[in-house]
Order: structure tokens, then sequence, then C-alpha cells
């Protein structure tokens, strides 16, 4: 046994003993639950539907894709989304969610307490009317109690994928016993988006490709639009605009801004550019560092990191011609907007395509995109990049990455 998953497992075991006594899955549902849960019919159009995501920005931001179909397919229906805090705030101008409710997971304290008090959440959220239908879209496992709450919503039919029993907390119990129509993840792994696809198909859903219409621009509307307009004008004949989202959450997955310069300022060389450098309070002085250097370039640089909400940064991205970053959130939203984007990554190629930072799974999904990536792992590293701080990255090249932006720009062109 791995080291890694061996230390997982005595973490697991000591949490099991601290709470050896929570509530079982069928009791909680029996206590909890609706007392009319039936497995769902895809033949039926649901009143009420209830979608729960623990993820952040990047995986919820993707679920756009799911409400468009139940929007398309399912008119009448109330939609309501549950999401964390953080990335609740990119839906106040969707059109497809009639709510949305933030919720934040309880994850401290003994397991019946968790419990109890995540069922308190849903009747405060929730009340006593119910839904017909709760949804967890969530392909990977999860360590936060959403399903007892897609429970306690007091939902009919619970729809999620099936658990990851050797890495969800065991003294949970049989977290299949909390839904009531159980998804086979499957062996192969899959794009979010695509992760997205087979639930709607559980749901008797058809799948509206949103290249045909880019969904991401529910993600803001005309005021967030005109905030950045005045915040940070364009000037008046801007060129080619590239925002350049340098946000990650980790560490290892920031590509140095000295390659983002460099990049830039090779696209420079063949006409006019203006850069807008997107992200979160976090990289303000990484971003104050890209913008200095841009100028000294002679580059235009927008910097507008830490100074938009998420759907204000969904409306500076829907201004530009192309979107280059790392894998975060905001390529996401770039995805989803459809605009041509480039990741650089720090997996390496050889690397598990079940890592939580394999493209395979949590890469662009735009109808142009392009991924740049280290061949091999860098010293230390095997199977995913496994350091603290910017490590295989750095194997990726300017030239490649300036190369892989004209490519695809250039066959939008053609």
């Amino acid at each position: 046994m791995r080291p890694r998953n061996l230390l997982r497992r005595i973490v697991w075991t000591a949490n099991a003993i601290r709470h050896r006594d929570p509530l079982s899955p069928r009791l909680f549902r029996r206590l909890f639950g609706s007392v009319r849960r039936r497995p769902w019919d895809p033949s039926k159009t649901p009143r009420r539907v209830a979608i729960l995501r623990s993820d952040e920005i990047g995986d919820t931001a993707t679920t756009l894709a799911l409400l468009a179909a139940m929007r398309l397919q399912w008119p009448k229906a109330v939609i309501h989304l549950v999401v964390k805090p953080g990335p609740a705030t990119m839906f106040h101008a969707a059109s497809t969610v009639d709510r949305v409710i933030e919720w934040t997971p309880i994850t401290e304290g003994s397991a019946p307490k968790r419990q109890i008090l995540t069922a308190r959440q849903a009747l405060r959220r929730f009340r006593l009317r119910g839904y017909d239908l709760a949804v967890l879209p969530r392909w990977d496992f999860d360590d936060t109690p959403v399903r007892y709450l897609a429970v306690a919503s007091r939902a009919r039919s619970v729809v999620g994928f099936a658990p990851v029993p050797d890495r969800e907390p065991v003294w949970f119990g049989d977290q299949s016993q909390l839904l009531t129509d159980e998804i086979e993840r499957g062996d192969v792994p899959l794009l979010t988006v695509d992760q997205l696809r087979r639930v709607a198909q559980r749901l008797g859903l058809a799948w509206p490709e949103h290249h045909e219409q880019a969904i991401g621009y529910e993600l803001f509307d005309d005021a967030d639009a005109r905030r950045v307009a005045q915040m940070a004008p364009l000037p008046a004949d801007p060129g080619l605009v590239i925002a350049v989202g340098i946000g990650a959450r980790d560490a290892k997955r920031q590509w140095p801004v000295e390659d983002v310069n460099e990049t830039v300022s090779a696209l420079g060389e063949s006409g006019s550019i203006t850069v807008q450098i997107l992200g979160g309070e976090v990289d303000a002085q990484r971003a104050v560092r890209l913008a200095e250097l841009l100028r000294e370039r002679g580059v235009p640089a927008v910097n507008l990191a830490g100074g938009l909400s998420l759907s204000e940064s969904a409306a500076a991205i829907a201004r530009s011609h192309v979107f280059l970053g790392n894998d975060s959130g905001l390529q996401h939203i770039a995805s989803a907007i459809d605009l041509p984007v480039v990741v650089v990554t720090c997996h390496p190629e050889s690397g598990s395509p079940w890592s939580d930072n394999a493209p395979e799974r949590f890469g662009p999904w735009s109808a142009r995109s392009a991924v740049l990536q280290p061949a091999t792992p860098t010293a230390g590293c095997a199977e995913e990049c496994v350091a603290d701080h910017p490590h295989c990255i750095r194997q990726v090249r300017p030239a490649d990455v300036a190369a892989a932006i004209t490519g695809l720009l250039q066959g939008a062109a053609s």
C-alpha cells in the first residue's frame, strides 16, 4: 500500500473511532427524508428541482450546461441551485435558475452533529414543501454532507453518481442508501461537462450543444459589463484582446508570470494587442508584476485582478478574443463563453488521467481549445506534480504557448 493511501486509511480509522455513533444513512433517510421516496421516472416532468453542488468555482460553472438542458425540456419547472457562497455570485443573472441557495457544508464536529445540523440547514433553506427531484452532479468523491442535505430537502427522488467507497468517509456508512438513483461512474475519466451529460441522460433530458449558443453569457448581465467598461475601458483600437487568468488554487498550477510575459510579448510582435489580467485578491501581487513586465515591452495591460466579482470577470472575458490561463475556475468560465482557450497545466502527459489535475477531467471544453503540459514529470514527481511551488509546469515553453494561441485564432478565422 502506498504511503499516501496508508495515511488516508489511518485518518479514516481515527475518525471512525472518534465518530463511532453516526446515524446510519437508512435511519437518516427515514427521519428526515420524504415519505414518498421513489426512483426517478425519466418520462416525468418535475415541478420543483434542486441541483446541489459542493464544488468550487470551476466545476460549479459547468453546471450551466445541465441547467440549460433542464430549462429547455422543463420550461415550467421551478429550479433551485444550491452552491457554496463563493460560486453563488456567478448565477445572479442566470435565467435558467429560479433561485440560488447558498450553503456552507458543515465539516467539523462529530458525525451525528454534522448530520443533525445538515438536516437543520435543509429545514431553514427548503422549508417543508420538498422537491420532486434532487440532483447531485458531482462525479468525484465528496467529503461534505451534501447527500444528507439532498435527502433532508425532502426530495422524492435523489439522483447522483455512485459513491467512491475507498475515498469517502467510511464512518458515514453506505452512502448509496441516500440515493434513489445511482449513476455508474464508469472506468474512463470524463471531462466535467461529459459527466453532466451522463446525468442528463439518466434524467431523460436531451443534451443541447452549448457551442451553438454559448451558455456562459448567463453568468453576467449588462450592469456587470458596464462596470467592467467603466473600471477598465479598452483602447479605441485594442487589437487582439487577450484575457490572462494568472491564478490557480495551488502554487504548482501557476505558470510563472515571466513566461506569460514572454508569450504575450511574442504575440504582440505580429500585431496590436491588449491584455486583461484576471484573478482574485490572492493574485494581486503577481498581477502587478505581470503588468509591469508587459508595459516594459510596450504591451498595454489592464490589471483587473482582485477588483472584479466572478460575474464581472465573466463580462471581461467575454470582451476578449482568446483566454490564456492555468487550470482554474476562470478557464471554465471562458469555456462556457466558448472563447478560444489555451490552458497551461502542471500535469505531465505521462501522468495519471485520474489525477485531480488531469486535463482529461478538468481541461477546457470550448469548441476551440489547447492544453500545454510537460511531456514527463520533473524529478521528484511521477503520476502527477506533487510540489508546493511551480515545478513541472516550468517545462512548458512560452514559444509553444504562443504558437498554440496563434493556431487557434487562425483556425477561427479560416
